[in-house]
């Protein structure tokens, strides 16, 4: 079963939750989508809310501080070649709530800030305090491993993080160093309902200061052939957190799949470990 025929048997919203932010297109049978906006609206709103002083900004509902939060949450970021030193700390406040949820040997508990952006937002990359490598509830989603690394050419969270810090190490080999960078990072977690404790994908949305609107997912135009591209910035995309052909093994009906992503997007531990021990099991099959 598609993804998108997953979601159409969720609910009757479909992808509404994405398709908000512009056209979705899939790409790679699904492995991502492609978002695609005729408009600068989301540049110009992501500007607002960071800047060189504030570099992260947590969107934050019921009058909420960090510390209260106990599920991942969207992040604005902007990250530059030059910055102060300082810490997360400095930067968000009081932050710690961490994910104490028993560890899955199934699943990853990826970051939505990426470990590897504290040099670009703090200005060093030994870890100031913990909020790049705890579990802090507020920047760490359960995600099934591929969908969180990637595998093979099926691209994952991390490859397009990676282009990030390509861009930062391209302008630090072909520029001086007194050029500065700066790219806009827009992560959000995806919840099919606002109890749910599992997303059921990531949005990223990533461009640099002179990037614009019609730029946006280019790499994939400029693509010849499916599969071999390289990806660049600026890119806006949705990675479903997803295991595909589920049902073929399990011989289930669509109300049956339907019920135990349910389950498993609500955080059911028994929904949790049968679905990701299968995909375990289908992952270890697939490399023998």
């Amino acid at each position: 079963m598609k993804f998108s025929e997953l979601m159409k048997a969720l609910g009757p919203e479909d992808l509404n939750y994405i398709t908000k932010y512009g056209e979705i297109k899939e790409y790679q049978d699904e492995y991502f989508y492609t978002i695609n906006s005729q408009t600068s609206d989301l540049m110009q709103e992501i500007k607002s809310k960071v800047s060189e002083k504030k570099p992260m900004f947590p969107y934050l509902s019921d009058n909420k501080s960090l510390s209260d939060i106990d599920k991942p949450i969207k992040w604005d970021v902007l990250l530059s070649n030059k910055r102060e030193t300082r810490s997360a700390k400095e930067l968000i406040g009081k932050f710690y709530r961490g994910n104490r949820d028993p560890k899955s040997p199934f699943l990853d508990k990826g970051h939505l800030v990426a470990r590897e952006f504290q040099k670009y937002i703090c200005g060093q990359n030994e870890p100031t305090d913990n909020f790049f490598c705890k579990n802090v509830s507020s920047n760490i989603a359960y995600q099934f491993c591929d969908k969180n690394r990637g595998n093979g050419k099926k691209r994952g969270q991390h490859q397009f993080e990676q282009a990030v810090m390509n861009w930062f190490q391209k302008a630090n080999d072909t520029d001086s160093e007194s050029k500065k960078v700066i790219v806009y990072y827009e992560v959000e977690p995806i919840f099919r309902k606002s109890g749910d404790k599992i997303p059921i994908g990531t949005r990223i949305f990533a461009f640099r200061d002179t990037d614009t609107s019609d730029q946006v997912n280019n790499f994939i135009r400029q693509s010849k052939k499916k599969d071999e591209f390289k990806i660049t910035l600026p890119y806006h995309i949705f990675i479903p957190n997803y295991i595909e052909d589920y049902e073929i093994e399990k011989d289930l009906d669509i109300s049956k799949i339907r019920e135990k992503f349910e389950d498993f997007y609500a955080g059911d531990e028994q929904a949790k470990y049968s679905l990701s021990k299968w995909y375990s099991n289908q992952n270890t099959a697939n490399t023998k």
